[in-house]
């Protein structure tokens, strides 16, 4: 898919340097990073679910399910 994107100067500046320096695009580049971006907060969302959980006490049997549903958003 194509998407275009607009960075300030000093990040594309820095994004160009880090291609180069990796061997790779920037077009690669940029969609590591965002999927590095996105897969984070999707971890963050699943913890943050898990303590809302846990703090009713007792571990709900939800929390197993929560984990898994993370996990698979993961693997997608």
């Amino acid at each position: 898919m194509r998407v275009t994107v607009h960075l300030p100067d000093s990040l594309g500046h820095a994004a160009r340097t880090m291609a180069e320096n990796q061997r790779v695009s920037v077009s690669r580049l940029t969609a590591l990073a965002l999927e590095h971006y996105l897969t984070e907060i999707r971890r963050k969302r699943l913890g943050n679910a898990v303590l809302r959980l846990a703090g009713q006490g007792l571990v709900s049997d939800d929390a197993f399910d929560e984990i898994e549903r993370g996990r698979a958003d993961d693997r997608s």
